[in-house]
């Protein structure tokens, strides 16, 4: 062989061949970027005193609740402010920079609507907390989140209520409602529009979304204020009507109205005289045992004063109260001994008291003591209007000294953290319930022969 071709033979040896390409992976997202509460990248990273770091808005939420300690330290913290983590959000930010860039929003929503059509939770969450982060302010693309879900009202809001109602994570919750907030301002021409059972399902959705909105925790007060603002430029009259057709979800809309300080009085007022206002709050409170009625009465009350006081007990409110009073949750339950109270500070209020008497009685004593301290003063305050104030009335007097353990249940009141009129109603019902055990021959628990003595 001569030296050109052992020359040839080496340089093909030295030759080798391309390796494959690979493309490289996303880098993986450090631990220290995810929040320790929602285990998601933090959109904006704080620090609490002792030195853990959460995104804002979880930390916010658990403190708002009443937690007074640090999640992830369990330790007592002397102080609640949030101190911004510069740096780690300038190395969140770095990090994103190196991502594949994400899909637009038309994109994921198309990939929410074929996660909840196909039952997958994880899928579905994964969309929603991404069109989450695309409405985050340092983002800037609310408008276009909006302007894909506005594209196609019909379907795109069933799947963020559907996952909304879900069994995901309240923060994952929270961001679909966040997402809803982007367009509830459109869902207000539903409610003014025409059309047979296709329109009804329609509005019902549309209330559901904007009860939703104007109720969830994690919703700026700005677009709060614009839904409430859209609400009232629209036919008032109608809007009302369609709110209280929609049932509990449309007594949450009407209450936000009636307590927004954005709402003009004179819409306000127009609302709590609207005479269907109070017949359709009470069937309401009937059918679903809604606590948003309550409070929708007690809005239009507050709003109104005397005259929406009469309406109510017109409307045959108050063996509905009572009922709730017995069974709603404690903050319902609350409400409704409040506006017990109202309801017997007029006449027709204290006659219908008396017409249920014995209901009354045994709703407002079985949960005196099972409420806080404003729904235990709202209670003696009923019952001493129906039963000593101005005389009374036979029949209520009658009923609360039947009532079982009335006389430890007003004692325990009176020894409690009250106000001083309280503890001194409290009394004068102690006396009234004596008298009455008297004239039974009721033996009373208690040495009656010192309740002169008792402290006011």
């Amino acid at each position: 062989m001569d030296a050109a071709a052992i020359a040839g033979r080496q340089a093909r040896r030295r030759i080798r061949m391309p390796e494959p390409l690979v493309m490289a992976a996303a880098p993986p997202t450090p631990a220290a970027f995810r929040c320790p509460i929602s285990l998601e990248v933090m959109r904006s990273p704080v620090s609490l005193p002792t030195g853990a770091t959460y995104d804002r808005a979880s930390i916010q939420r658990w403190l708002d609740s009443g937690h007074r300690t640090c999640p992830a330290t369990r330790l007592p913290l002397a102080s609640t402010d949030l101190v911004p983590n510069l740096l780690l959000r300038r190395l969140i930010h770095l990090h994103a920079a190196t991502l594949p860039p994400s899909p637009s929003p038309e994109e994921v929503l198309s990939q929410l609507a074929a996660a909840d059509a196909d039952g997958e939770p994880a899928a579905a969450e994964k969309a929603v907390r991404s069109l989450a982060a695309k409405i985050a302010p340092e983002k800037g693309k609310r408008a276009s989140v909006a302007s894909a879900v506005s594209a196609d009202l019909d379907s795109a809001v069933p799947a963020l209520l559907s996952f909304a109602k879900g069994g995901a994570g309240a923060d994952a919750r929270v961001d679909a409602v966040r997402v809803l907030a982007t367009v509830a301002p459109e869902l207000v021409s539903y409610l003014t529009g025409d059309g047979g059972a296709e329109k009804r399902d329609r509005v019902n959705m549309a209330v559901e979304a904007l009860a939703a909105v104007l109720s969830a925790d994690g919703i700026a007060e700005e677009a709060r204020e614009a839904l409430v603002l859209a609400l009232v430029a629209e036919d008032l009259g109608r809007v009302v009507t369609t709110l209280l057709g929609a049932g509990a979800n449309g007594a949450a809309v009407l209450e936000a109205i009636l307590m927004s300080p954005v709402a003009d009085a004179d819409d306000k007022t127009a609302i709590a005289d609207r005479p269907e206002l109070f017949p359709d709050l009470v069937r309401i409170l009937r059918d679903a045992a809604s606590p948003a009625a309550i409070r929708c009465m007690a809005a239009a009350v507050q709003v109104r004063g005397r005259p929406a006081r009469a309406s109510m007990v017109r409307a045959g409110a108050i063996p509905a109260l009572a009922l709730a009073v017995a069974a709603a949750p404690t903050a319902a339950a609350e409400s409704a001994l409040r506006l017990l109270a109202e309801a017997a500070r007029c006449g027709d209020g204290k006659a219908a008291i008396a017409a249920d008497a014995a209901e009354v009685a045994a709703a407002v004593m079985g949960r005196m003591i099972r409420v806080g301290p404003a729904g235990r003063e709202a209670a003696v305050a009923a019952l001493w209007l129906c039963c000593c104030a101005g005389g009374g009335d036979r029949r209520m007097r009658e009923a609360v000294a039947s009532a079982p353990e009335v006389v430890g249940k007003l004692l325990v009141v009176m020894q409690g953290d009250c106000a001083p009129t309280t503890s001194r109603m409290a009394g004068e019902l102690l006396r009234a319930v004596r008298m009455e055990q008297e004239k039974k021959g009721v033996a009373a628990a208690y040495d009656s022969r010192t309740i002169h003595v008792m402290p006011y």
